[in-house]
């Protein structure tokens, strides 16, 4: 089961619409109205999460200067804490009630808290930055995400390297990288758990292999695959430096014994991309050859 939205009644239906667009970046649809039941309603969505739907009735009413039961408070998650202190501020000189300073909570998590327009509690959150470090224990409940073969993940983790991303002692994000002959190496694997996704954790295990594993490793050029039916992934490669360099058709249908669905696609064809990590490696060995693929 999947939470899709949460309904707020309210009193001024587009002053509390135009607040979470205007500050939280929500897109808003058209106003719906249900004559029958009385209400009118906005739904309001964001980059990721559930959505808000905004609710008028002329009879419902609230206390909203304490608490009450129901609903304690929304949340937003920030990239950095600096960008928490800019909306808390951002907040103060608008005018809107700081009903928390910002501050490390007991749980880890750099935040500050305001009151909405209707006085609903909103807090802006911020992890922190990940940690990264070799992993005593590959989880392989997350690497099996992105590699379902059990077997092959056995098979090369022997020779990997294998590091980890936490966040207040959770295992974020996983990558592991392969040496191989010639200065070159290969990811076979990088996942991030489904509540720390769209804040970067990939990127910077990606960076983490390509800034400091490679080099002191003397790796000079760096390999990554994934599906066609995997689209952020590929964004992502290439926003990191990987080109594009060949196509293995129907790799995944040869290699896996069930088929491999990904947002309603069936993964069959394997994309093989490079990274250069520096132009001595470019003029030492020349271009890696499509040749080192079976296809």
């Amino acid at each position: 089961m999947q939470l899709t939205h949460i309904a707020l009644w309210t009193n001024h239906l587009e002053r509390l619409r135009d607040f979470y667009v205007k500050y939280f970046n929500g897109k808003s649809n058209e106003k719906y109205v249900n004559s029958k039941k009385g209400f009118a309603s906005y739904f309001v969505s964001f980059e990721s999460g559930p959505a808000l739907e905004i609710m008028q009735r002329q009879d419902i009413t609230e206390a909203y200067d304490k608490d009450h039961i129901g609903l304690a408070h929304l949340a937003f998650h920030a990239d950095k804490k600096e960008q928490v202190d800019q909306m808390i501020e951002r907040f103060r000189m608008d005018g809107y009630t700081i009903a928390g300073e910002t501050r490390v909570s007991g749980d880890g998590y750099y935040e500050g808290v305001i009151r909405d327009p209707d006085g609903n509690i909103v807090e802006i959150v911020a992890n922190g930055e990940p940690e990264i470090q070799a992993a005593l224990f590959p989880p392989y409940e997350l690497l099996l995400e992105a590699d379902p073969d059990r077997e092959k993940v056995e098979v090369y983790l022997k020779d990997s390297d294998c590091f980890i991303a936490t966040v207040r002692n959770s295992v974020a994000g996983v990558i592991v990288v392969r040496k191989e002959e010639g200065g070159k190496a290969e990811i076979m694997n990088l996942a991030v758990a489904d509540i720390f996704r769209r804040r970067g954790i990939a990127r910077k295990l990606l960076r983490h292999v390509s800034d400091k594993w490679a080099p002191a490793q003397d790796v000079g050029l760096l390999r990554i695959c994934t599906g066609t039916s995997a689209a952020g992934p590929m964004m992502l490669y290439q926003q990191e430096g990987f080109d594009l360099v060949a196509v293995d058709r129907d790799y995944f249908v040869r290699n896996y014994a069930e088929p491999i669905w990904e947002n309603g696609i069936q993964c069959r064809h394997q994309l093989i991309l490079e990274k250069r990590l520096n132009s001595i490696y470019e003029k030492k060995i020349g271009r890696f050859k499509a040749s080192r693929f079976n296809y």
